[in-house]
């Protein structure tokens, strides 16, 4: 799901906030102006800056947004203008992950600043902010989803309002939802469009498909918790090979049961024309979402909004999601010593938490990736090839690991003379992941290779926050905060 490092990034502090917000709100009710331009050379806040901060920042710095503050007025720009300039000619704002290594990507150019603008904002903020009449920045529009000729509107929504809660010193909740899209017959979802309730808290959604056979399963997850929905925080909880052993796990990998996400600042989930996402009758949807309970714990609704169209009405070209993990063996620095720096203590502990099956887990992403699963090779560096077996087109690619993730890169036939990255993240944050559109899909073959590759680093305990514990310990796959993944997302169409 642009490189702001969530770390340095000011937290929401309600004593902080209170004398943003009260200022704000004296400046409106007052009348007052903010300093108004006073150098020729200054750009115009309202019609330089303001289209600017409209178009690119206040997806999340709006009211009960993700951000900190918002950016919707002349008078809150004002306030922050020496926050936007110093994020602005760092680099760090607005939020885009993908580094310069990545091909072109459907969105980014929402997402980044153009030369001229970065210039346009570090020369307002330098001037002092001032703005030349009081006008409202506003919001960019939300992503149209409006059902086309031939499809449906399917309307998705929490049974009913969820209050987020923190477990254990976590400052995430990670919740699944079963819902229920009411298919009475094989259709293909053409988008999707996810509108998060408590924009504050949640940093992303995911809906996952929940296929027939796999629907009691979920219902039971269901009913173990007296409130809606379960704690998820990798996946869904669901067994993804669905009773399959190991064949079943791989054939999962090959077709995974994503079918769209949202992060702050994302756009819809239109495919292009003529492909869509098989979705079978009786299925369900699974809809994740994380909240971050460091802005707050207010009751959330999300919803979405799918378009359908009946698979009875023709073929349309299927897409589906390929993941390709890589194992995850993080020793201790070398000057750490103690129990909790054990191999056999860190798979215990997976064990515990998670049961048996994530020792398997563990020992099969060895097997998978041509490793000895007996005696691995430990690292912060963890790479994993996958070889394509059919033709294959490559429309998106997105990334993910947890808090202790560096890095992590995408590659087709690495180390060869057609060698092209799919996507780079150099800077990794947990905070803005999300899966990424190729704006030209790139063409895989039979005997082609895909390779993921993350880095980590144990170093980062200090600064993770989100309950994850300082004292160092060995990390493998795992499921949880303190524990790690590497995992990269491909959104396919396969002949």
């Amino acid at each position: 799901m642009t490189a702001m490092d969530d770390r340095a990034r000011p937290r929401r502090w309600p004593i902080a906030i209170a004398a943003v917000a009260g200022a704000v709100v004296a400046l409106n009710l007052l009348g007052a102006a903010p300093t108004l331009a006073k150098r020729s050379t200054a750009p115009s806040f309202s019609r330089e800056v303001a289209p600017i901060l409209a178009n690119r920042c206040t997806s999340c710095h709006q009211l009960g947004g993700i951000a900190p503050f918002s950016l919707q007025s002349a008078a809150a720009a004002h306030l922050e203008a020496s926050a936007i300039g110093q994020a602005v000619s760092t680099r760090r704002m607005p939020p885009w992950p993908p580094g310069r290594a990545s091909p072109a990507l459907v969105g980014s150019d929402l997402r980044t600043l153009t030369p001229r603008e970065r210039d346009v904002l570090v020369r307002w903020a330098l001037a002092g902010g001032p703005v030349d009449r009081a006008v409202r920045v506003g919001k960019p529009a939300p992503a149209d989803e409006t059902p086309l000729p031939g499809e449906t509107g399917r309307s998705l929504q929490l049974p009913s309002r969820y209050t987020p809660v923190e477990t254990g010193g976590a400052t995430d909740d990670y919740h699944c939802f079963l819902l229920d899209p009411q298919l009475d017959a094989d259709v293909y979802v053409t988008s999707a469009r996810i509108d998060p309730g408590a924009r504050s808290e949640v940093h992303h959604v995911i809906l996952f498909k929940v296929p027939p056979s796999q629907v009691a399963e979920a219902e039971q997850l269901d009913a173990r918790t007296p409130e809606e929905g379960w704690s998820c925080f990798g996946g869904t909880g669901l067994d993804i090979s669905q009773g399959g052993g190991v064949k079943g796990a791989l054939d999962a990998l090959d077709d995974a049961p994503w079918l769209a996400a949202w992060a702050p600042g994302a756009a819809g989930n239109r495919l292009p024309a003529g492909l869509g996402i098989p979705l079978a009758k009786g299925s369900r949807i699974v809809m994740q979402v994380h909240y971050n309970l460091l802005n707050g714990d207010r009751p959330d609704r999300s919803s979405a909004v799918l378009t359908t169209v009946p698979a009875a009405a023709g073929p349309l070209t299927p897409v589906e999601a390929m993941l390709l993990p890589a194992p995850i063996e993080l020793p201790c620095p070398a000057a750490a010593r103690g129990p909790l720096c054990s191999r056999t203590a860190a798979i215990d502990g997976v064990v515990k938490k998670y049961g048996a099956q994530a020792a398997y887990t563990v020992a099969g992403l060895d097997l998978l990736c041509g490793r000895d699963a007996a005696n691995p090779t430990a690292g912060p560096t963890t790479t994993c090839d996958r070889r394509i077996d059919r033709p294959t087109t490559i429309l998106g690619v997105g990334g993910h690991m947890h808090l202790l993730g560096r890095s992590i890169r995408v590659e087709l036939n690495p180390g060869r003379s057609d060698a092209r990255v799919l996507l780079d993240i150099p800077r990794w944050n947990f905070h803005w992941q999300g899966l990424y559109r190729l704006v030209q899909p790139v063409s895989a073959q039979p005997g082609d290779v895909v390779r993921v590759t993350c880095r980590h680093d144990q170093a980062l305990r200090k600064t993770a926050g989100h309950g994850v514990p300082r004292t160092p310990r060995y990390v493998v796959w795992g499921e949880g905060t303190t524990d790690e993944m590497c995992l990269a997302v491909l959104q396919v169409v396969r002949s």
